[in-house]
């Protein structure tokens, strides 16, 4: 059973958490530096829609673990 694996990357003017299940790229969390929320992109090239958010990290990726991709 592939586990989920979050990575952090830094990129230029911040930075983001890659989202992977075994070697499939999910998507992307970033924080909002308005709201300070977390959001989850879904899909490795998404960067402008996000599919959720929350202020507890822990909690939105327990979200998408639900998800079950």
């Amino acid at each position: 059973m592939n586990q989920y694996k979050y990575e952090e990357k830094s990129l230029l003017g911040g930075w983001e958490i890659e989202v992977r299940k075994g070697i499939n790229h999910l998507g992307n969390i970033r924080k909002n530096p308005s709201s300070g929320k977390f959001q989850y992109y879904e899909g490795p090239n998404n960067t402008l829609n996000y599919s959720f958010e929350d202020h507890d990290l822990n909690v939105l990726k327990k979200r998408i673990e639900k998800l079950n991709f």
